[in-house]
């Protein structure tokens, strides 16, 4: 059972980074970019896997390894294996430098994981521009020369409806109404899961055309592509 605080748009993140940190090398060099060590937000911990991760964040609260503007970026060309921006581009006034800055440091064959939302309140940590569509980051990222780039939804329709109703009642309920109310929530948000996997669902262009927010794996080719 989760909590009225647990929010569907940040379990889908916690998914998303969980299933494919299953997929990363032992001891692979990771950039944690916009990253913290402390006060996580959701359940996906990269210290529980053996990686030399590197954390670096704008603010000096998060006690990150590196202090780090996230579009000047203090490491030498090809560093890191992997690049993690888990909620983070929202809050950049430009991606695209980002981007960059990111080919920039990934090795040939690296890959860049990224999570944004996108029908999702608007949020601080200072401040929030942007909600950018699919069509969105994969011409961004074409652009800057990640090849292969896989996009996936974070929910549908149903799971937006379904978030911001929990989020209403996260600020808006109390006890003994908030004991009461995330089993009921639980079990429409499995309701939920099983009618938007169903594939005439995910074909239904209605439907679809509402997420929370989008996954991203972008990968770095080992021949040619583009820098900056």
């Amino acid at each position: 059972m989760t909590s009225l605080r647990y929010s569907i748009r940040r379990q889908h993140v916690d998914v998303f980074f969980r299933r494919q940190a299953e997929t990363f090398a032992a001891g692979a060099r990771v950039l944690d970019l916009g990253g913290t060590k402390i006060d996580k937000r959701g359940t996906f911990d990269l210290d529980r896997y053996n990686l030399a991760v590197v954390y670096a964040n704008l603010g000096a609260e998060k006690q990150p390894d590196v202090q780090s503007d996230a579009a000047q970026l203090p490491f030498a060309p090809q560093s890191f294996d992997l690049v993690i921006c888990g909620e983070l581009l929202e809050h950049v006034q430009n991606p695209v430098p980002v981007l960059a800055q990111v080919w920039r440091v990934l090795r040939p064959g690296g890959r860049l994981l990224i999570s944004v939302p996108f029908l999702y309140h608007i949020h601080g940590d200072p401040y929030d521009y942007g909600r950018y569509t699919d069509h969105y980051w994969l011409e961004q990222l074409a652009a800057a020369g990640y090849a292969p780039v896989m996009i996936e939804r974070h929910g549908l329709f149903f799971s937006v409806l379904l978030d911001m109703g929990k989020q209403f009642l996260n600020r808006k309920v109390r006890r003994p109404w908030r004991w009461f109310l995330p089993p009921l929530l639980d079990r429409l948000q499995r309701a939920a899961e099983r009618y938007e996997a169903q594939s005439h669902v995910q074909a239904d262009p209605f439907i679809r055309s509402y997420t929370t927010g989008f996954g991203i794996v972008a990968t770095k080719p080992t021949h040619g592509g583009r820098a900056g």
